[in-house]
């Protein structure tokens, strides 16, 4: 009996420590995030084949232009998909605008491509105002996250820990240091590893998210041992129970 003691004793911690995690596997960026990352530029957003994007012109002679004009009856509440509501960036990096015919985009900031098409209208109008938006940002989070789906970006930049924000954080199951990022732009698929407990692996081109960017979270060791084997929980749960028991009884019959 003094030899199986110890040896249950043994056993109870080894249960113990299984379950629970190290808080250096937990805890985020554990070494501060790079000043990189806040630097101006690190992160710009550019325009792509396949984006949709609303331009809209403003002209001071607006009856000479009635085409140009945004209807001033549409409800405020546009129920439209970005897909009906925008101009489509072709293969080639073009968009096909009233009046000024093709223009091309690709690989614009925002910014560019507003200069680009205020150039492109001052051929016809006087002092055109010229406004540029993307209407298909958003960013998918999959894997063990708490709310897992894809979110729309309301403004011109988010960065991964918004992302994850959005989806509730990761859950209990999920794996900070084996986080992918794939990312599918101007016709090149990437593949980024982020270890989110560990800030060197973040730079600005995986801590700043690009449109239609996939965020997925792997689940721990464990996860996968749960679920080729559910009941080892409870088998687990019972041997606890029966070592304290046993445990308790040996003590008493000392």
């Amino acid at each position: 009996m003094k030899r199986i003691l110890p040896l249950l004793h043994f056993v109870w911690i080894a249960l113990l420590f299984s379950a629970c995690t190290p808080q250096r596997k937990i805890v985020y960026f554990q070494d501060g995030l790079p000043s990189a990352l806040a630097q101006p530029g690190a992160y710009t957003l550019r325009i792509y084949p396949g984006d949709i994007l609303s331009i809209n012109i403003f002209s001071i002679n607006a009856e000479a232009f009635p085409y140009l004009a945004v209807p001033a009856d549409r409800p405020t509440s546009d129920t439209r998909s970005a897909y009906e509501k925008g101009y489509i960036v072709a293969e080639n990096g073009e968009v096909n605008l009233p009046l000024a015919g093709k223009v091309n985009l690709n690989g614009m900031s925002l910014a560019e491509a507003n200069r680009a098409i205020t150039a492109k209208y001052k051929e016809y109008m006087e002092d055109p105002l010229v406004t540029v938006k993307k209407l298909n940002f958003k960013v998918t989070v999959l894997g063990e996250v708490n709310k897992p789906g894809t979110y729309p970006v309301p403004n011109e930049r988010i960065t991964l820990a918004e992302a994850l924000g959005y989806a509730g954080d990761l859950n209990t199951f999920g794996d900070r240091s084996a986080v992918k990022l794939l990312r599918s732009e101007n016709n090149q698929m990437r593949e980024y590893k982020i270890d989110l407990t560990k800030s060197s692996s973040l730079t600005p081109e995986t801590w700043y998210l690009h449109p239609d960017d996939v965020v997925y979270v792997a689940p721990v060791r464990r996860r996968a041992f749960q679920n080729i084997n559910p009941s080892v929980t409870l088998f687990a749960s019972v041997i606890s129970t029966a070592i304290i028991a046993v445990t308790f009884f040996l003590t008493q019959t000392k």
